[in-house]
């Protein structure tokens, strides 16, 4: 396993700055984002320009605002277009019985709204539903993988790779502003 998901230890605000600036609409895009409820994480995919909020959005992931980056962007970099999947729902299903919370993952889906993109982060098991996560996006529910999933790999077990875990998601009104 040689996954990296280091953040820097100071954000680059005018390198972020510069390269949401260049970015093409369909540009192919990588970016690392650390979000307290799902720790750091890539996200890489095809990235659009949205007239609605005037930002850059890669899988519906605002990546600016307003033209500065936002708190979770880390890293933004180009990157080659990523290859086709053939999705097999046996090997995700298989792959969903073996996964832990604090697994490192990557993990592809395929979006109407969003197209093919991928997540690499830490899978986060959540109570409501017995669901777990990677940066957000619902890999799989009561042993079900989520219907956008078209690739699941589980690139290290837990205890197996050196990148913090977030806790599990333990209340639903952590997630939905419940008290």
């Amino acid at each position: 396993m040689n996954y990296d998901l280091s953040a820097p230890a100071r954000r680059d605000i005018k390198g972020l700055t510069a390269a949401i600036e260049s970015a093409e609409d369909a540009a192919s895009l990588q970016a690392r984002l650390s979000a307290p409820r799902y720790g750091v994480f890539d996200l890489v995919g095809r990235a659009r320009r949205s007239p609605i909020i005037g930002g850059l959005l890669l899988a519906g992931t605002a990546l600016d605002q307003n033209g500065k980056p936002t708190k979770p962007l880390q890293v933004l970099e180009t990157i080659p277009e990523l290859d086709p999947v053939d999705p097999d729902p046996g090997a995700v299903a298989a792959q969903l019985a073996e996964l832990a919370h604090g697994d490192l993952v990557t993990v592809r889906f395929s979006d109407g709204a969003y197209g093919d993109f991928g997540v690499t982060g830490i899978a986060v098991w959540s109570v409501p539903g017995t669901t777990f996560l990677v940066g957000g996006w619902l890999i799989g529910s009561a042993g079900a993988p989520a219907p956008r999933v078209t690739e699941l790999v589980r690139l290290a077990p837990v205890g197996d790779h050196p990148w913090p875990v977030p806790a599990q998601i333990t209340v639903v009104g952590e997630d939905i502003g419940i008290d």
